[in-house]
């Protein structure tokens, strides 16, 4: 069992056992797990002192770095480190880097320290802080999505491996850890604003580009600017890019929209909270 839990892709143990697939019981019950975890700690913590809800928030991103540390060696021990696919250069990888600047940069009371003095050379400080805003907003759209649909549809992972592996664990608890810190930020002096979406987007395009760039040079398929990580031949490269990004535009306005239906009063409509948020910031 646990020579099964910690074995190569390539391992005969695990050969003879698959074909691996999602959906399944184990994989929906640990689905549905993990999701009841991120809402108890998330309504756990949203009440607390403003210090220790901050500090939750730290240090679940300490044991998201853990996690993608354990992975990383995990992949070089077993001898399948794949510079093409295993940097974190994904979307979900990505926020990785990102979440510390949409932590640290936001992060205020009643006044917003780290602002300190705007005279003088901390003009470059409201720079970092602007950058902040723009890294608060593509954490907060796209980290709670890509936690979602990574639990929700784990590929390539649980085609590859059983739910009770190691690759298959590292995955589920990252992603439902980036979720739950992604799901913080409004408990952090942040509002979900829809007009907003434009500067996480704005960041997702940025890091396509990049991404991009890495792709052209190594052959990879980061944030799959390179191909469909499905087979559909009716828009071939380039066909599909903007189509591609139409959707990530769609998919990250949702999260600002359940905010606001979530959050609304019962005198008010959704449209009313987004109205009511776009004038108000």
């Amino acid at each position: 069992m646990f020579r099964l839990f910690f074995a190569g892709k390539d391992d005969p143990l695990l050969l003879q056992n698959g074909p691996y697939r999602p959906f399944t019981v184990s994989h929906i019950s640990a689905m549905l797990l993990l999701f009841i975890l991120i809402y108890i700690a998330v309504a756990h913590v949203k009440y607390k002192e403003y210090r220790l809800r901050f500090l939750w928030s730290v240090w679940a991103y300490v044991f998201l770095v853990f996690l993608n540390v354990c992975r990383f060696v995990w992949d070089v021990y077993t001898g399948i480190f794949d510079i093409k696919e295993d940097l974190p250069l994904q979307l979900c990888g990505i926020q990785m880097f990102a979440i510390p600047l949409a932590l640290f940069l936001q992060r205020k009371e009643d006044k917003m320290p780290g602002h300190f003095d705007v005279s003088g050379a901390a003009e470059a400080s409201k720079w970092v802080w602007k950058i902040g805003e723009y890294i608060c907003e593509f954490v907060y759209a796209y980290g709670t999505v890509g936690a979602i649909l990574a639990l929700i549809i784990p590929l390539p992972t649980l085609q590859q491996y059983p739910v009770f592996h190691f690759r298959s664990f590292q995955s589920l608890l990252y992603h439902a850890v980036m979720g739950f810190i992604a799901f913080m930020l409004p408990y952090l002096n942040y509002r979900p604003d829809i007009g907003n979406v434009k500067k996480a987007y704005c960041v997702l395009m940025i890091c396509a580009l990049f991404t991009g760039m890495v792709n052209m040079l190594i052959g990879s398929n980061y944030l799959y600017t390179a191909y469909l990580p499905i087979k559909f031949d009716l828009l071939p490269w380039p066909k599909y890019l903007p189509f591609l990004f139409a959707f990530a535009l769609f998919v990250g306005r949702l999260p600002y929209y359940a905010y606001a239906f979530f959050h609304r009063t019962h005198s008010e409509s959704v449209m009313d909270m987004l109205r009511q948020g776009r004038s108000g910031f």
